[in-house]
């Protein structure tokens, strides 16, 4: 175990049980759960930035009447994860699914079109990432901050390999169907993955 990869995970397991002993989660640490979950709305206002760290994310969910547009069974809602490439250009990392109680069901990425990113070649968006100065333990990150970006780290190269299939799958359809691929609505979901039991695998050792 790499000595940044043991403090996301003892960054981790001390928002798990922070969130725990609060009887939350990261879902309802970004919602207001005192009014209606309103769908498609953008949660929490302003996006969560991580400390300026290079992300920005923010959380939502769709309405029930579109299932097909919904990754995983079960879910809830879904965290997308963006990365900054400019001061003000941000191309869409992954998103994170999640259930009704707030745990993570898998990753995935999506179309160019529904995230309305600025879109990088998967060999790019890696460089990006693997430069940013990630840091889970920051104090000036909030409790939600600090539990999606040290699973983010945990899971990195899990999420990198899923990037470099969203590229492949992406040339794939465009060879098989033509025309704007990045454009065309009938191509949303490009890959993903289910998510470990993290606890598990934390308890296990395998981190």
């Amino acid at each position: 175990m790499s000595s940044s990869t043991a403090d996301a995970a003892a960054v981790f397991a001390a928002s798990l049980v922070k969130l725990a002993e609060m009887q939350s989660n990261a879902v309802l640490q970004v919602i207001d759960a005192t009014k209606p979950l309103e769908e498609n709305k953008k949660y929490p206002p302003g996006f969560l930035q991580f400390s300026l760290q290079g992300l920005r994310a923010y959380y939502h969910c769709h309405p029930a009447s579109r299932k097909g547009v919904h990754r995983f069974p079960a879910e809830h809602g879904h965290f997308h994860i963006f990365i900054r490439i400019a001061e003000e250009r941000w191309s869409h990392l992954v998103a994170l699914s999640m259930d009704s109680m707030g745990q993570p069901l898998g990753w995935f990425t999506v179309n160019l079109w529904v995230s309305g990113e600025s879109w990088l070649a998967a060999d790019e968006l890696v460089k990006k990432f693997n430069q940013l100065p990630l840091q889970p333990a920051d104090s000036k990150l909030s409790l939600v901050e600090q539990w999606l970006l040290s699973l983010l780290l945990l899971e990195k190269q899990t999420v990198i390999s899923l990037i470099k299939e969203r590229d492949r799958i992406l040339e794939e359809k465009k060879q098989s169907l033509g025309g704007d691929i990045q454009q065309d609505r009938s191509v949303y979901l490009l890959s993903q993955v289910a998510i470990d039991n993290v606890l598990e695998l934390l308890q296990r050792g395998q981190y």
